[in-house]
């Protein structure tokens, strides 16, 4: 639309200068170098009108003949590029189909068309990690650190070789100053964690969580499972050390950071018991209680009790009416009944408890309750058999490998993973028949359980909670009734 008006203007203006000089008539006399020109005003200005056409295409002519170098050069260049980026891309695409000697044929081709040697280091020293030849890779890598642009590629790839080795120690190294290159990377700060968890750096670790909320790393629940798990650990670092009152200051951190954190709670109800100050104890039971009930909490809550039988149901009754459907609640309500002697009550906490999920922990109360009440030994001999083949009871155990442990632990003994110690039961492997109950106490609810079946197995979870994977080998399996 301007070009169109300006065209439109200058035709404008030529036209009304011809009309001018077409009504004002004149005539121009020049007398130069013994010369002498005649001529009409109209004629000289159309003359000079021509002379700078003629010296406006003699320039442009002159621009495109010195400049032509430049613009072969950039067509040149432009094709060279091209080159280049489809050689790099041919190289990744080798790569990645394992063919390591036409990636390293590609590197070659990106070195001579891109002349960046940033592009050609990084496929190559990938092209001799996919080859094996890590020593050639480690040195492509640290090449790259003489560079500021590619020093962070270079350490993420010395960080993975150090991985690969199991040079925790280098790979530490490495992940810091990554992560002090580019401090909101994700895959550096997951990596620097489990690192720093290995080592057990808690309080690197513990910062290192601030810049992973920055980064959306962890979603706020799992920020706060964690930052619970790291207090936890300093705790069980200062119960070592022998410096209760630290752990003590740091278990109630832990447990105001995430309230249903079992494993805090029974760490601090446990240093309550041992140091001999049983309220407190029983009101961090209590506490926990409400939310994450499990054997192991009531067995603390049961070890502070003093008084006669009956006086520790009262107290027993106190904690189950904070959760009283638990079936945890039915089971240590049953334990103190029959030391109490009361077998009503026993054995109706024990048909509630078994109503939700039969264990083998149920049959050997039931046994004892048999015995204790009815001194039937036959009865109580069939239910021990019973007990043998039930689910087996829950304890601590790793929900990454299954290995159980006698108490709760911020890392697994066995496979040494972060958080993963639970209150659970294992996963059972029975026959896909499902077996008649004849004995009315032998009651297997399948709410809420998880089963796969293949090949005519059921693999069944018996966990209250949610199931962990079935490919995970569990200790303590034994065979159905």
């Amino acid at each position: 639309m301007i070009r169109l008006l300006t065209f439109i203007l200058m035709t404008a203006v030529l036209i009304i200068c011809t009309v001018w000089f077409a009504n004002h008539p004149g005539t121009i006399n020049i007398v130069w170098l013994g010369y002498r020109f005649d001529g009409s005003i109209g004629m000289v200005a159309l003359a000079l009108l021509a002379l700078t056409i003629v010296l406006v295409l003699c320039w442009r002519g002159w621009s495109i003949i010195a400049n032509s170098p430049g613009w072969v050069g950039r067509l040149l260049g432009s094709r060279r590029r091209k080159k280049g980026q489809q050689a790099l891309t041919m190289g990744l695409l080798e790569l990645a189909s394992g063919d390591v000697r036409q990636a390293l044929k590609h590197t070659r081709a990106v070195d001579r068309y891109l002349e960046d040697d940033t592009l050609t280091r990084l496929l190559t020293a990938q092209a001799a990690e996919l080859d094996g030849n890590n020593e050639a890779a480690k040195r492509q890598f640290e090449a790259m650190l003489e560079k500021p642009d590619s020093a962070f590629f270079g350490l993420r790839g010395l960080l993975q070789l150090s991985l690969k080795n199991n040079n925790r120690k280098d790979a530490l190294d490495y992940a810091e100053r990554a992560h002090r290159l580019r401090p909101r990377n994700p895959a550096v700060i997951v990596t620097l964690f489990d690192l720093l968890l290995t080592s057990k750096r808690w309080d690197r670790a513990l910062s290192l969580l601030i810049d992973a909320q920055k980064a959306e790393v962890f979603n706020e629940k799992e920020l706060t499972r964690r930052r619970a798990l790291l207090i936890t650990a300093k705790a069980e670092d200062a119960i070592a050390a022998g410096e209760n009152a630290e752990a003590v200051k740091l278990l109630r951190k832990a447990l105001n950071s995430a309230d249903n954190f079992t494993g805090a709670a029974v760490l601090l109800a446990g240093l309550y018991r041992d140091l001999d100050q049983g309220n407190k104890a029983r009101d961090v039971v209590i506490h926990s209680w409400r939310t994450t009930p499990s054997a192991a909490l009531g067995a603390i809550y049961m070890d502070t009790l003093s008084g006669d039988a009956l006086a520790q149901v009262k107290s027993v009754e106190k904690l189950v009416e904070t959760n009283p459907e638990h079936v945890e609640s039915h089971i240590i309500m049953a334990e103190a009944a029959l030391l109490a002697d009361l077998w009503g009550v026993a054995r109706t906490n024990l048909e509630k408890a078994m109503t939700r999920k039969a264990e083998a922990r149920h049959y050997r109360l039931l046994a004892d309750l048999e015995m204790r009440e009815k001194q039937d030994g036959a009865k109580a001999r069939d239910l021990l058999i019973k007990a043998s083949h039930a689910n087996p009871d829950p304890d601590w155990r790793c929900g990454a490998c299954g290995a159980e442990t006698d108490r709760w632990v911020v890392s697994c003994p066995s496979c040494h993973s972060f958080g993963s110690v639970e209150w659970r039961s294992p996963l059972r492997v029975h026959p896909a028949q499902n077996p008649t109950a004849t004995d009315p106490q032998d009651v297997h609810s399948k709410a809420g359980s998880f089963a796969l079946t293949q090949d005519a197995t059921i693999i069944e979870n018996t966990n209250d909670g949610p199931a962990p994977k079935t490919d995970q080998t569990q200790k303590g399996t034994e065979p159905a009734a």
